[in-house]
């Protein structure tokens, strides 16, 4: 089933992308508005009912010391990602900072329950294929807002699925157990999405006391997509709202 998805979301990022024409600087095309306010408020009332509160109750019954660590730990499991992004991109650099810090905090750090490679200067950083395919010239297309996906657009949605394709973790077969790996998967987004959520609940809670929460929504994902594909550095008017949260912690 998972597959299926993927790869009708390859599927309608290709004739996407292939369709929408570019926009111009400073724009966000939006030509779905009226599909996509429908999916933001979709996702919202999700949020209201059963993502919040879920999240709620995983604050009050797990300490902040234990978030911490599968924080650490769910971010070491997407350093084989983030490397073969890395590479594509020819980023030497980053690719051996990324290598190493796998090495380091999956020993040192006790198979990345610590974030041990930081002590020793080597500080993390997020690449995945929807970067990695703008680093290599394609537009983004149009803005689109998925169901539990959230903000993407369809170069994005690509990226996700190749990104999936290079987790070695997708791969991973148990001997005698054949749904082991669907139900690892399953409670790594879970716990991802949850961590994420109580981490990022004041910022979340300032984006919907916004005038317009879509059209707030809509600026951060730009802004902050533009931001990480050139690597941190602040790009038009990215610095708006970059206090706001990095959506991408709930693609887990």
């Amino acid at each position: 089933m998972q597959h299926r998805l993927i790869g009708a979301a390859l599927a309608l990022g290709l004739g996407a992308c292939a369709s929408t024409p570019p926009a111009e600087p400073g724009v966000i095309a939006d030509p779905y508005e009226g599909f996509n306010r429908q999916m933001f408020a979709f996702n919202q009332g999700v949020d209201q009912y059963a993502v919040g509160p879920a999240a709620t109750v995983y604050e009050t019954v797990t300490p902040e010391f234990a978030r911490d660590r599968l924080g650490d730990f769910l971010g070491n499991l997407k350093s084989p990602v983030i490397f073969v992004n890395d590479v594509l991109q020819a980023q030497p650099e980053r690719a051996s900072d990324t290598f190493f810090r796998f090495t380091i905090n999956t020993t040192v750090g006790l198979v990345g329950l610590w974030d041990a490679a930081a002590y020793f200067g080597l500080d993390g950083h997020r690449e995945d294929f929807g970067q990695t395919l703008a680093v290599w010239g394609l537009d983004g297309g149009p803005y689109l807002v998925m169901p539990f996906l959230g903000p993407t657009n369809p170069r994005d949605l690509i990226g996700k699925g190749v990104d999936h394709a290079f987790d070695p973790l997708t791969w991973t077969e148990f001997e005698g157990q054949p749904d082991l790996d669907d139900q690892i998967s399953m409670g790594r987004g879970i716990l991802g999405g949850l961590n994420a959520r109580v981490e990022f609940d004041d910022q979340i809670t300032a984006l919907n006391e916004q005038p317009e929460p879509y059209v707030a929504l809509r600026r951060i994902y730009s802004s902050q997509r533009q931001a990480a594909i050139h690597n941190g550095k602040p790009v038009n008017d990215t610095q708006a709202y970059d206090d706001l949260p990095d959506f991408d912690e709930f693609e887990e």
